[in-house]
This record gives C-alpha cells, structure tokens and sequence, in this order.
C-alpha cells in the first residue's frame, strides 16, 4: 500500500482536533468544499460536525431558515450518547436530557406482558445510559453551534434544486434555487424522508410492508402532582393502542393509532385531543404542545451510495418509533460515513472504502427497520389478545444488528459490534483511545503499519474487558468504536484489513 505521509500529518492533526498546516495541504480551487451535506436536521448537523472535527471543510444546507421548535426525535440509545461524547458534547448533551428509567407492554387490562425497570446507574455497553430523553430543539442549536466552531459554514433558508456527482470519477455539485451552484468532493443527503436529493437520485425505498396512521400528541406537564409512570409505555388495548414516552424533564409524548375511517382533522381537534389524554390528565394538569398525524411506515433505500452522493438518516431509512431508533440510526450513518470520507481526502485509503457504508449500513439499518416494524406488529398482536405470535418486545429473543461486511474481520463474537467502554480509573475508555483506530492489548500491541494511518496502541488491564484480551489477544478498534477484529495473529489481521483500505 502506497502511503502519502503529507497526509498522514494531516491525519495525526484531524484525529487530534488541531488545524493543518494549511499552507501544505491546499483542497483543489475547482470546489467549494470536501463535503455539503444537505439538511441541517439532527444527523446532518452531526454528519457536517464530525466531518470538520476530521479535518474536513463542509458546507451544510437547510431550505428551512430555522430549526423546528418542537421535538421529533425524543430518545438516544447509549450508542448514540457515546457519539455526543466523542464528538466532545456530553456535557450539553446532560443539560438538555433525561434518563428513561424503564418500559413496558400493557395488555388491554393494564397488565404487564412484558417489561423492565433499569437500576439508576445501569448502564449500557457503550457506557451511558441505555436510553434517555432528549429536548430535540435545543440539542439542535448547540449542535449547530458546535458545528459552526469547527468551521462548518451553515447556510439556511437555501433550496436545493439539482445535484451530481452521481459518477464516482467526477466531483459533485448541488444547484440552488437561485441558480447558483456548489461544488464539493461529495455531497451527503440528510434531507429527511421526502429527501430531494433521493428523488433527484432516482433511487427507490424498499417497502418493509408497515404502514399505520398515528396521531401524535407532545405535552408539558402544567401539574406536579399528576402521577403519571415514569416507564415508556406501549398500551395495547383493542379498542385503541397508544403508546407514552416520558421526554425531557416535563415533557410527554403521547401516540394514539388511529381506527378506521378516523380522518386527520377530525382527530386533530382540540376536544378531541383533550378526550384522548383524559385518562392521564386534563387541560389543566397537561398542556398540548404540538399535535400532527403520520404514517408510520418502514423503507429502506435501495443503495445509500451513489457515485459521490451519500445518503443518510430518514433520507436513507424510515420506521416506526416504537424502538426509539430512528435518528439513532440516522447518526450511525453519519459516523461510518464521515471517517471513511476523511481516510479517503487524507490518502489513507482508496474510494473502494466508501463503498463499504452501504454494505455496511444499509443491513444494519434494515435489520433496526425491521425490528422496529416487529415491536409495532407485537403492539397489536397483544391488543388482540395474541402475545405469543412475535418476540420483539424491547428485544425479546432478537440481538441487536451488527456489521456483517465491509472493513470487519474473523468470525470473533464481538467482530462487527460497538466495542464495550467500560470507565476505568474513573474514565470512560474511549478517553484513551483518541479520535482514530486503536489497537487494545493487556500489553502494548506494537502497531507496525497502524501507524501510518495514526492508529493509537493502548495496554489495558484484562479484567476491563472480561474474555476479551486472555491469551495475547488484540482488539482492533474503528474510528466509529465498531470492532473490526479480535485477533491473535495481529500481522495476518493487519494484513487482511489492509487490503481493504486500498
């Protein structure tokens, strides 16, 4: 493998959060960036942040001229936080979230089928809470801000109107609705579920067979003495099943399916909302802040790469929100994507490693998509008095997708899954581990070629990691904490990833 040590320097300074010496590391005068991503919701923002961080310019565009007031998205899975903490915003992230405690399955007499209740300093295998509330609108704004300090050049109220770049040996361009155009590298598409640059793509969803309307219903608590669960809660009552989500602090989601022949405006009625949240609470005890009815539905993209155009989030994969994965699921695409961009403008690698974000997301988000489709067909098989006919609930008997190609190596349990950050001398792990790949050994793993694309070598005590690093093993450690391998015969493994990389 040829390997440019300019870039690598470059490399060592993106992986370190410093600036490169800009005098020897020029990008072509014929772009405008390395990256524009379109759409500035949650996972664009995070996709244009996380590639400035990796020494990448970007430009991030939003037809709208300002973030939506009110929440969406409502739940971040441990995973997801961990991203927040290596993108160095944990601590905001705290601000403006809460810790889910629980959820469960009710059948139509309030009887649980199935459920958990979380001690309060559980935590997951990425080292946060399994799951927390989160105001939407407010992580936005310091995402943005985070963004626009690290150089992100965000430019609002700007509609896309044409894109190429469909053609891996040609750049891409976006047009704007005034008629200039934007050159870059690559463009990302983070446009939502009705992604211009997919219809502009021409690239198709691929029906996942879910499709049910919801009304949902987003309040604050008026009444401190209202009892209301602290649990998540899916309510699978045949006359209606509704589900309740505890959101950040005060707030409460609430999400009522809709029956036959029940339109969208009758069911956003006032009075008609009031009777619905009856049972939990009146006028007065809850405030409605936002009501709005969808289809919950459940595609896939058939490719999330075309050319030099990426897709991600609802752009790339739609499902129902019984699981809390949706925008997850958007951020790991952001962080797959957006290091691999960076080895690839870095030359550290060659564009056949783009080609693994969609070998490698797009079954990871199709197994989420499925999964999620699952937990809704479990709702109303309880509703109808069949809790045996699916094993979904929150899990059930189902492991969690993980990466079954790309750049992953062996057949190792732990291959093609996040890797474990216990807090170690009172430090979450991935402080070690730097920005980049690492190599984690019980003793110092000598890195040989690893270091020519920056990789950091950690020694750490075995017990951290329970049957993980007996016996000599080597843990190879992706720049987005996906294990790539578990080796003993470190040179044959280097040797095999490698050669992907080219």
């Amino acid at each position: 493998m040829s390997i440019d040590h300019l870039a690598v320097d470059h490399l060592y300074a993106s992986l370190n959060h410093v600036e490169p010496d800009k005098t020897r590391f020029m990008r072509s005068t014929t772009t405008d960036a390395d990256v524009i991503v379109v759409g500035c919701g949650p996972v664009g923002v995070m996709a244009a942040l996380r590639s400035a961080q990796r020494g990448l310019s970007v430009i991030a565009l939003d037809r709208d001229p300002d973030l939506y007031p009110f929440p969406r998205a409502i739940g971040m899975d441990d995973e997801v936080q961990r991203l927040f903490q290596n993108a160095g915003l944990t601590d905001q992230l705290k601000e403006w979230s809460t810790r889910m405690t629980g959820a469960e399955f009710l059948d139509a007499n309030g009887v649980r089928v199935v459920g958990m209740e979380l001690p309060p300093d559980f935590r997951g295998p990425c080292g946060h809470y399994p799951m927390i509330s989160f105001d939407q609108p407010s992580v936005e704004r310091f995402l943005r801000a985070a963004a626009t300090k690290a150089g992100v050049d965000i430019r609002l109220g700007v509609e896309v109107t044409a894109v190429t770049g469909d053609q891996p040996t040609s750049d891409a361009s976006v047009t704007l609705a005034d008629g200039s155009i934007l050159r870059a590298r690559w463009v990302i598409g983070a446009d939502g579920a009705s992604s211009t640059i997919r219809r502009l793509l021409g690239v198709m969803l691929d029906d996942q067979g879910f499709d049910e309307p919801w009304l949902v219903v987003d309040t604050t608590k008026l009444d401190p003495g209202l009892a209301l669960s602290p649990l998540a809660q899916q309510h699978c009552n045949p006359e209606r099943v509704v589900t309740v989500v505890p959101g950040h602090d005060t707030r409460r989601r609430w999400e009522f399916q809709l029956r036959e022949g029940e339109t969208r405006e009758e069911m956003l009625e006032p009075n008609r909302i009031a009777e619905l949240l009856k049972p939990w609470g009146t006028p007065d005890q809850l405030h409605v802040d936002r009501a709005a009815v969808y289809r919950f539905h459940a595609a896939v993209a058939d490719t999330f790469r075309r050319g030099n155009v990426f897709l991600v989030g609802d752009a790339a994969h739609q499902m129902p929100p019984f699981n809390g994965q949706g925008m997850c699921t958007g951020m790991r695409d952001a962080d797959n994507l957006t290091w691999k961009l960076a080895h690839v403008a870095n030359g550290l690698a060659g564009d056949a490693l783009l080609d693994t974000y969609d070998s490698e997301r797009r079954p990871h988000a199709a197994g989420q998509v499925e999964h999620s489709a699952d937990a809704g067909r479990l709702i109303n098989a309880i509703a109808e008095g069949d809790a045996h006919s699916y094993e979904s609930g929150y899990g059930g008997g189902r492991s969690f997708p993980h990466l079954e190609a790309g750049l992953v190596d062996g057949s190792h349990p732990r291959t093609g899954h996040p890797f474990p950050q216990p807090i170690v001398a009172g430090t979450l792990f991935d402080e070690r581990l730097g920005d980049g790949w690492a190599l984690v050994g019980a003793t110092t793993p000598a890195l040989g070629l690893w270091a020519t694309i920056g990789a950091r070598a950690v020694a750490t005590d075995p017990d951290a990691f329970p049957g993980l690093l007996d016996d000599g093993t080597v843990i190879i450690v992706r720049p987005d904490r996906y294990v790539a391998a578990v080796t003993t015969d470190l040179d044959m493994t280097t040797e095999r990833l490698f050669a992907n990389l080219r």
